[in-house]
């Protein structure tokens, strides 16, 4: 029966076997000269060929190939390896044979030589698949790490330049007032008898203001101290802006006179706010304290309310001399350390904006200023409205 087919199929179909077989591509052959010229390659034996077809027999070499012999015509079969040392290379599984003087080399894929190749880079696709999804994981964890380090370095700073205005309000800013209260005092102590009752009147003046001074320096301090520590927090409740305004307005009746400043509210919005009572009364006290220390004789403060969106919009207006554009920023920052004299020669930390923006933020509002030279600042802070208001 093999016998018939072999007939059958090689003396009828001969030539289209011959040709289908030299077209596939998993089927390589090549007819040598033993001297070494090529006379045919089929197109999947040229593809793994080289510049030079005889040096691309990698092992055995061609040379070694030409130099076998036998009883028959078949001088080797096994694993043939062609292409290049320095590049690609291909094994095939191949019978060569020598007749007269012409080596004829016919091979092709090793089948389970494939499917063994196939399931170790199977392997190593799932290998190079868990190390990416193991780097992946651990870039994540690192970015997570990195994202820490880099608000610990930032809080570390922040508790730094706290630590340095800290030390700077009560080496300087505590200890000159003390200075101020000691030498007017015992001025007064020992020349009570002398001094005229319009003279102790002045130095006791002097006293009571610094003395004023000192303490509210002093509470600004103790209060931002608790802020920093933590031990501070708000207390929001249901709160009509128009009386806490007024409450604070009041406080400065002296102060205005003083310095023949105009001091105006103007409520547009008096719609309640959810905020903590002691910390809002704080934040306009030392925003109008502000507003009055930058504004000359004649001139005048505005605290105006007004709506937005879900907020309250608080202003608090002067018409001092202004701010430079690149300190506007610098306003609010502990580590700035930004304190200008006033209008009067007055003096100050700068530590009431910086504990207005503590107490702004830790309430889920917002503070900022702005100001041109020589046309005045408005100081801005909002505070949310309550929700049944909203």
């Amino acid at each position: 029966m093999q016998n018939r087919l072999n007939q059958l199929l090689f003396s009828e179909w001969s030539e289209e076997i011959s040709l289908s077989l030299l077209d596939i591509k998993s089927l390589c052959v090549a007819l040598f000269s033993c001297d070494g010229r090529l006379l045919f390659a089929n197109p999947a034996m040229k593809s793994l060929f080289h510049d030079d077809p005889v040096q691309s027999f990698i092992n055995p070499t061609f040379d070694k190939l030409t130099g076998l012999s036998n009883s028959s015509s078949k001088v080797y079969e096994g694993f043939i390896t062609i292409g290049s040392y320095s590049e690609v290379n291909t094994a095939i599984l191949a019978h060569a044979y020598r007749k007269d003087n012409n080596l004829l080399i016919i091979g092709g894929v090793d089948v389970e030589q494939l499917e063994c190749q196939n399931n170790k880079l199977h392997q190593l696709n799932r290998e190079i698949s868990d190390l990416q999804r193991q780097l992946i994981k651990e870039k994540h964890a690192l970015q997570l790490t990195l994202g820490h380090l880099n608000e610990a370095n930032n809080e570390l700073k922040e508790l730094v330049a706290t630590k340095d205005k800290l030390f700077s309000i009560i080496a300087h800013d505590l200890k000159s007032p003390f200075n101020v209260l000691l030498g007017f005092s015992e001025l007064l102590v020992e020349n009570i008898h002398k001094y005229t009752p319009e003279k102790s009147r002045t130095f006791a003046q002097n006293i009571h203001e610094t003395s004023k001074q000192t303490y509210e320096l002093l509470l600004n301090l103790l209060e931002w101290s608790r802020v920093q520590t933590g031990k501070l927090e708000p207390i929001p409740v249901k709160l009509k802006p128009s009386e806490i305004i007024q409450e604070a307005v009041s406080l400065f009746t002296e102060k205005t006179m003083s310095k023949q400043i105009e001091l105006q509210t103007e409520i547009n919005c008096d719609t309640f706010v959810r905020a903590d009572k002691e910390m809002l009364a704080t934040i306009l006290r030392n925003l109008i304290t502000n507003a009055l220390k930058f504004t000359f004789p004649g001139g005048k403060v505005l605290v105006k309310t007004q709506r937005q969106g879900p907020d309250l919009l608080l202003t608090i207006s002067d018409t001092g001399f202004g701010i430079a554009p690149e300190h506007l920023q610098a306003l609010f920052n502990v580590d700035c350390g930004l304190s200008e004299r006033g209008t009067a020669n007055e003096k100050g930390t700068g530590l009431g904006l910086i504990l207005c923006k503590e107490f702004v933020e830790i309430q889920g509002g917002q503070i900022w200023a702005e100001s041109e030279p020589g046309k005045g600042s408005d100081f801005k802070f909002t505070m949310p409205l309550w929700k049944d208001d909203l």
